[in-house]
């Protein structure tokens, strides 16, 4: 989201960005949140390049809203398809692959690091469920983790015992049991503090252990962006391939970006970005109780009519045969920690 109206008064240096310690400035004031009710500034660091939102408070609370109608949330609804396909197709994370270059990053990682699959692997911020069911049906030994009780005991009525509910901070101090591979998909950038949960993440990698991490990519948005990211308290932080590389190095780790070239040249994506005015108009999603407002509620007509496979097929020879701009970048960034 790009702000055409940034007055020289909001560019204020009081701000020490808690990634790098360095000087930050406000870049926008009073942007709407999720929730109703709830706005938020947007700081951004001179030094690591993030982005991130003042007051920097996580409401877990928000997403018992979400997931309770996960069916109808703008941009979560996806997650509540591929849940409900997963059982129906033969390779389900081959479809996911095809999907999102977030999930064609973490398969490319793995089908290039683990060539005979004989792997451990976590998923931290499991969900619903379905990537840690198609891990295992692809053959890697998976299991999901999430702090949300509800969120596990439902993953595991829907695939199976492959999840366990708990706190990454609590489990890395009291688990003994280490993994060849921890996946953190979109997970990053709603922590309060993203270097303190990577650190407790790596902490129960293996010797040689890799960590896979997805997040929203700033380095891919055009100069001036504000805010391209879901809406806090949904997402805390905005972070480019600078900061990741910082965190990397903060702690002792070797940082390894995946290349979105072969993406790109089989599938379009799209490079959504627009004025932060323009975008501010479809906030909040959640009105004050946690409801999904009515005017953004997602139709599912389509659902309705094709099915959820025909949907799947249809949206992937759109986005096969779209013309396409070959890059290196996504909008999602993957990074490989070792």
């Amino acid at each position: 989201m790009q702000n055409n109206k940034l007055k020289e008064n909001t560019l204020e240096s009081k701000y020490v960005c808690t990634i790098c310690g360095h000087q930050a400035k406000k870049m926008y004031s009073g942007m709407k949140g999720y929730m109703e009710g709830l706005t938020y500034d947007v700081i951004a660091c001179t030094n690591c390049d993030t982005s991130y939102v003042d007051p920097l408070e996580a409401k877990d609370e928000i997403y018992e809203h979400i997931y309770r109608q996960v069916d109808k949330v703008p941009g979560y609804e996806r997650y509540y398809r591929y849940a409900s396909v997963m059982k129906k197709v033969g390779n389900p994370l081959k479809l996911l692959a095809n999907s999102e270059s977030a999930y064609w990053a973490v398969n490319d990682v793995l089908e290039k690091s683990y060539t005979n699959k004989n792997v451990s692997i976590l998923e931290v911020g499991s969900g619903l469920g379905y990537l840690t069911y198609a891990l295992n049906k692809a053959g890697y030994t998976t299991v999901g983790l999430d702090i949300s009780e509800d969120a596990i005991s439902k993953a595991k009525k829907a695939y199976g015992d492959y999840y366990k509910a708990d706190d990454l901070f609590r489990l890395a101090k009291v688990q003994t049991e280490h993994y060849d591979c921890i996946i953190m998909m979109e997970v990053i950038e709603h922590v309060e503090n993203p270097t303190a949960f990577i650190e407790a993440a790596l902490s129960l990698l293996a010797p040689g252990g890799k960590l896979i991490m997805t997040t929203p990519n700033k380095t891919a948005t055009p100069p001036g962006t504000i805010w391209h990211s879901d809406f806090p308290p949904v997402h805390l932080w905005f972070f480019a391939e600078k900061t990741l590389q910082y965190i990397a190095n903060k702690l002792n780790r070797t940082c390894e970006f995946v290349d979105f070239t072969e993406y790109s040249k089989k599938f379009y994506s799209p490079q959504y970005a627009g004025d932060i005015e323009k975008i501010q108009i479809g906030l909040p999603r959640l009105d004050v109780n946690g409801d999904v407002r009515s005017e953004v509620v997602v139709e599912h007509t389509k659902t309705k009519i094709f099915g959820l496979r025909l949907r799947f097929f249809l949206s992937y020879i759109r986005r096969r045969f779209m013309k396409k701009e070959v890059s290196s970048r996504s909008t999602t960034q993957c990074v490989v920690l070792s």
